[in-house]
């Protein structure tokens, strides 16, 4: 009897992590329209050439920059800067606008979520509706620094403030949430997400600092058809832009 328990309790402690790792999503729910709330992905979407799979960073605050050595198809590492709609072709590197027509990384993944519901990118209008519109809209977000790395912090519908920790929120003449890995850990444990700075790609090569957060969304411009609409987050707060389709930016899926 004590053999058979310990050898279940075994078995339990292998496959709990694995469960925690294939759920893939953070806590907190978002209303991104009047009518549908989703969760965050629990890390940016990354890409390992040489095996041809994704995976979410294991950590929030994690980034993998850029180096030209990323485009050989043998690089073991990870990448994380993508053109836009870049889900069956993630090493799509070409400067022209016209090579790129969107297919969702969310369907072309093949990252399991744990219950079967299909990742997606949020749209323009579901960005939109998350930074402005969802009820105390100014009042879940804050900008950060984890570890001294800038981004933005998501914070959810049901926002409950860890007892002890002070944030920040809206747009501030001066950012003064600078957070420990420590006190980051309970400000994620109550659902927040965290969305790091990273630099921008252009074409094969590093387009300027990490001096704010660029994410594709899944809506072209209607009226460049060159360019698709990204959420950019820095010092003057989130608001939605239009860049090339050929830009090399992060991504960060949802599930409803």
């Amino acid at each position: 009897m004590k053999k058979t328990l310990f050898l279940t309790l075994l078995i339990a402690a292998a496959v709990l992590p694995i469960q925690a790792q294939t759920a893939g999503k953070c806590g907190g729910r978002f209303s991104v329209s009047p009518n549908c709330k989703v969760r965050f992905a629990e890390g940016n979407l990354q890409y390992q050439p040489s095996t041809g799979r994704y995976r979410f960073a294991p950590e929030q605050t994690l980034v993998c920059g850029w180096n030209p050595e990323y485009t050989d198809s043998r690089y073991t590492g990870y990448i994380d800067l993508f053109g836009w709609g870049t889900g069956a072709a993630p090493t799509q590197y070409s400067e022209e606008a016209a090579d790129y027509a969107f297919a969702d990384w969310g369907a072309m993944c093949g990252l399991p979520t744990g219950d079967g519901k299909q990742w997606r990118t949020l749209s323009d209008d579901e960005w939109s509706h998350l930074l402005k519109k969802r009820p105390n809209a100014r009042r879940l977000y804050a900008l950060a620094y984890v570890e001294r790395q800038f981004g933005l912090v998501l914070l959810p519908d049901d926002w409950k403030k860890p007892q002890g920790i002070w944030i920040q929120t809206g747009i501030p003449d001066t950012i003064k949430n600078y957070w420990s890995a420590k006190t980051w850990s309970r400000i994620e444990a109550a659902g927040a997400v965290f969305l790091p700075c990273e630099v921008k790609r252009s074409g094969t090569r590093s387009d300027g600092g990490r001096a704010g957060c660029h994410y594709w969304t899944s809506t072209p411009d209607p009226k460049k058809p060159a360019e698709a609409w990204y959420i950019l987050a820095d010092i003057y707060g989130p608001r939605g832009r239009a860049a090339s389709k050929a830009s090399g930016f992060s991504v960060r899926l949802v599930q409803e």
